[in-house]
């Protein structure tokens, strides 16, 4: 029941209402309330600041957070005594919206195939706003993109992979240069405000690029929407799977700025093992589906297609 308790309480915090948290931990709200009074009172400390309209929760209660956290991770970490070389438990993962939509989803199939057991709850966010979390103790870890700037000390960041950045335009237009499409197309871009969006704008700046948005969007599905229809081109990080093949869009990739991919993590914390396995299932991945490699990847592992390439590179050389 305190466990339960705890992730209520958590989960209180996250998701802002009684309601919300009633529904992640599978419990009716007045089952939540009585179990936040019940802790109260075990405690001996208010926890929550209750008005006839609101219940949020005290300093007392914020601070209780990250012991509530670790209560958690130490349970998980003795159930990982009892088993196989399987892992298991749940880790709360941040993970910014490109990712999710490019590579996890084949990282999550290979993680759940081979730990069947092993929970993963996915927020999704800003990279801001999700290393913030981590910072706090809401997530265990989180995939973002590289940091702008330094990080608190207690944090620790992972190189993922590397993305290239590109000029983004419709297939259906004709092809422009940076410059060309800068001074005579309509420019969509990212959200200044994310990381992305202020490395790309710092890109053009220094290239002596400075262009007046048409529109300023904080989604990259929304801006390959409207390149997609003729409407602007874009300056984006290029997403893994089926917007890089995506043969309505033309991708110029651009020399001197790429996208870097980072988990970030709490220094110390007792899911180090479940994060270091999820950096690997990731790495794996992300060399598998990284396009400047990819041929070579698949050639190199069918036997076939290697015969075929070494008789072509033969009889090039007899010619």
């Amino acid at each position: 029941m305190l466990l339960r308790t705890l992730r209520a309480l958590i989960a209180f915090h996250r998701l802002g209402t009684v309601v919300a948290a009633a529904e992640e931990v599978h419990l009716s709200p007045a089952a939540v309330s009585a179990q936040f009074k019940l802790l109260e009172e075990r405690l001996g400390i208010p926890l929550f600041v209750r008005t006839k309209r609101s219940l949020t929760l005290s300093s007392t209660g914020i601070r209780m957070l990250p012991i509530a956290a670790k209560m958690l991770s130490t349970y998980e970490e003795l159930q990982q005594l009892s088993d196989t070389d399987a892992l298991q438990g749940q880790i709360s993962l941040g993970v910014i919206n490109t990712v999710l939509i490019g590579i996890f989803p084949e990282v999550l199939e290979r993680l759940k195939t081979k730990n069947p057991r092993l929970k993963i709850r996915i927020v999704i966010g800003t990279a801001s706003s999700l290393v913030a979390q981590v910072e706090a103790g809401i997530l265990d870890a989180a995939i973002v993109n590289n940091p702008p700037g330094a990080l608190d000390p207690t944090l620790t960041v992972h190189h993922l992979y590397t993305d290239p950045v590109a000029l983004v335009q419709s297939a259906n237009h004709p092809k422009l240069t940076l410059d060309e499409a800068m001074r005579s197309a309509s420019y969509i871009a990212l959200d200044r405000n994310t990381w992305a969006g202020r490395m790309i704008d710092q890109f053009l700046l220094q290239n002596d690029l400075r262009v007046e948005p048409e529109l300023e969007l904080d989604s990259q599905v929304a801006i390959l929407a409207l390149v997609r229809h003729g409407l602007g081109v874009s300056v984006l990080p290029v997403i893994r799977g089926t917007t890089a093949a995506d043969t309505s869009l033309r991708f110029t990739p651009l020399k001197g700025i790429q996208r870097f991919v980072v988990l970030v993590e709490r220094g110390a914390h007792s899911y180090a093992h479940i994060t270091a396995e999820l950096i690997r299932t990731i790495q794996e991945v992300a060399r598998l589906t990284d396009p400047r490699s990819r041929a070579s990847v698949l050639a190199a592992g069918n036997p076939e297609k290697t015969a075929a390439r070494k008789r072509r590179q033969t009889n090039l050389q007899r010619k």
